[in-house]
């Protein structure tokens, strides 16, 4: 599952995991303040070590995908490399030797949060269903015309649902554009969800952006047999229309790179 709905609200699967973990290790910390050791201070420290860690190994890792300093810190693309929050442990191994009074609440608060981590995950595997291949699905294109979605897929293809009242969707299209060169061996289809021709085809003149394959699926097809509530949504099928992966959000440069090199062999840019 890669996104999960409250209410009108769909956010993603990883930042809810996320947020519960959290909330396990503050709950804890709380539980201890109670009992005069205060380590919640720690925990954030701990917490935007392990953060800071993450987006810089992203960062590093794909350092010619960024235009900038204001793009490098932006983490709504969700640009996370998880070794990176080993970056942690100094400031955890700091306040265990400098505040040995506090050492078990920490390590207490910790265990809360890896159990909370763990069982969110557990929660969230067994509620995503088995990827299965792309099924019998006719969109439009532009001018009405009945496009057979499946006969796109003969080479490895990477399907946007989007609309253009969604401000994500909308910050990622000029880098889909950019990616139909850098990956010319990867198939792009932008599969509007629910969104009339002229509405599409005016933003697209207004954006001055183009697209090899801006689709219409007004009855929201794709949407449906993906399970998800929100945009925008990624999914990205290899040469025999089997699904690969699934990017819940907006891409970046650098995370459009590295959702394509993780799971295909060799697009460079």
């Amino acid at each position: 599952m890669d996104a999960i709905l409250i209410g009108p609200l769909a956010l993603p699967a990883g930042t809810v995991v996320a947020l519960i973990t959290f909330s396990a290790a503050v709950l804890a910390s709380i539980w201890w303040q109670w009992r005069g050791k205060p380590v919640e201070k720690w925990l954030w420290l701990i917490t935007l070590a392990a953060l800071a860690g993450a987006r810089l190994a992203f960062v590093l890792r794909y350092p010619d995908q960024y235009s900038g300093l204001m793009a490098m810190a932006d983490i709504r693309d969700g640009g996370w490399w998880w070794p990176g929050a080993l970056a942690a442990l100094p400031v955890f191994g700091l306040c265990l030797w400098r505040r040995p009074a506090l050492r078990l609440a920490l390590l207490s608060s910790t265990a809360a949060a890896m159990v909370a981590m763990g069982l969110s995950l557990t929660a969230l595997h067994s509620m995503t269903p088995d990827a299965t291949p792309l099924p019998e699905i006719t969109l439009e294109n532009l001018q009405g015309t009945p496009v057979p979605l499946k006969p796109l897929t003969q080479g490895p293809t990477l399907i946007n649902l989007w609309a253009t009242w969604c401000p994500p969707c909308r910050r990622e299209m000029p880098i889909l554009a950019e990616a139909q060169t850098r990956y010319p061996h990867v198939r792009f289809v932008l599969a509007n969800q629910g969104e009339t021709a002229q509405a599409v085809r005016d933003y697209l003149i207004q954006a001055e952006l183009h697209f090899d394959l801006p689709l219409l699926d007004p009855q929201m097809a794709l949407g449906h047999h993906a399970g998800n509530g929100g945009l925008p949504l990624t999914l990205l099928f290899d040469e025999d229309g089997n699904e690969l992966a699934r990017h819940f959000g907006p891409l970046s440069r650098a995370s459009l790179h590295h959702f394509l090199t993780h799971h295909l062999d060799g697009p460079h840019p």
